[in-house]
């Protein structure tokens, strides 16, 4: 790959890190020798989970490579939720998602123009991973990227849908409400865009962050209160509302920024466990009496969190394409590649596709001799 460096400014962060860098790599298919195919068919940019220091999975990248796209890969050189060091200044996540949203418009501007001049039909798409898919959703929510990318794939997520709820001890040290993943009946007795598969059910979970996600958040939001074991402040639980995607601003005095939740531009497909294998190697793990605390077994706040996100989005307000796929027997509580898809273009499957088939399959289509999936990252009629 191309490999570069570079360093993102954002105006809105006022801080000792308000700069920072990052290392980014690039190759297009039909600029090899010999080509690997004769036009490029879009461009997809990958952002990786946690603090984004490392590249998002090579398994995915090298699929859609083959398929005929170009592939972006992207790593911080520290995380990019953070605005200060910790504990030592302001800090707010929905500002700093200003670099995910930086970069995916510079990708916009700088690389994807020679993809289209190859191929008028090629997208511009994006996929995210965990709190990866946090960056994209904040770059849709506040940061205008559904003027530009064509198709998202949203893995685990977004995590930071709603940090309050994630962070938030009342003071009788328990947390918000669970939420049921596809509980809305908002569209044909059930909830618009969900893919549940033959009988499938939704599910119930708690969005508070556990197996470490709450040191991480602690750790962003300089305050190491998130879902610890006394009950939160007013002031943190306001503070943590207005750094989220879904922060519920009006726009009134000290909330947040007001998000859009209206991609009429922007394919959207959401990949969210709805179980998790609970015996690896012959080890089972008691989940129910340690809150989920462990995330090789038991599944996290990754899809309740989602939900918070999804619940936005309905018939009156639909991306072209919009899809939220429960996956089964999930390797790890975010482990959707190894998972089944039951509501993955069951008449094809049958219900029975991996996680990463479905995801792969979903951004660049699907041929066989009797079958043709169309791929959702092609380009559409944009604004601007």
């Amino acid at each position: 790959m191309n490999c570069q460096t570079g360093t993102v400014t954002c105006s809105n962060i006022s801080s000792t890190i308000a700069n920072l860098s990052l290392n980014f790599a690039y190759m297009n298919p039909a600029t090899i020798q010999p080509p690997l195919v004769p036009q490029v068919k879009g461009l997809i940019v990958l952002h990786g989970g946690g603090g984004g220091t490392s590249p998002e999975s090579f398994e995915l990248a090298d699929a859609y490579f083959k398929a005929g796209y170009e592939v972006v890969q992207l790593a911080w050189s520290d995380d990019w939720e953070m605005t200060s060091d910790p504990f030592t200044g302001p800090a707010n996540i929905q500002q700093a998602a200003c670099r995910p949203a930086t970069f995916f418009n510079y990708v916009f501007t700088t690389l994807f123009p020679n993809v289209l001049s190859a191929n008028s039909q090629a997208g511009m798409c994006a996929l995210g991973d965990s709190a990866g898919s946090a960056a994209v959703a904040y770059s849709l929510a506040y940061y205008g990227a559904g003027s530009y990318l064509d198709n998202v794939e949203l893995l685990s997520g977004p995590v930071l849908s709603n940090i309050e709820q994630g962070c938030q001890v009342n003071s009788s040290g328990g947390f918000d409400s669970p939420v049921t993943v596809c509980g809305q009946t908002n569209y044909q007795g059930g909830q618009y865009g969900c893919a549940l598969g033959t009988g499938g059910s939704t599910w119930t979970l708690g969005p508070e962050y556990v197996s470490g996600a709450q040191t991480a958040v602690g750790k962003w939001t300089n305050d190491n209160s998130c879902a610890g074991s006394g009950a939160t402040t007013s002031g943190s639980n306001t503070a943590w509302l207005n750094q989220s995607i879904v922060d519920q601003s009006s726009g009134g005095a000290g909330q947040g920024a007001v998000p859009t939740f209206n991609y009429p531009y922007t394919a959207m497909s959401a990949w969210l466990c709805r179980s998790v294998v609970d015996d690896v190697n012959g080890v089972s793990y008691n989940c129910a009496a340690t809150n989920n605390g462990n995330s090789n077994y038991c599944p996290n706040n990754s899809s309740s969190q989602g939900q918070i996100f999804y619940e936005n989005i309905g018939v009156n307000n639909s991306p072209p394409h919009y899809a939220v796929y429960a996956v089964d027997n999930c390797v790890t509580a975010e482990g959707v590649g190894a998972g089944n898809v039951p509501g993955y273009a069951p008449a094809v499957f049958n219900g029975t596709i991996s996680g990463f088939n479905a995801i792969v399959d979903d951004m660049v289509g699907y041929t066989s001799r009797t079958t043709e999936i169309p791929p959702q990252c092609v380009r559409r009629n944009h604004s601007q």
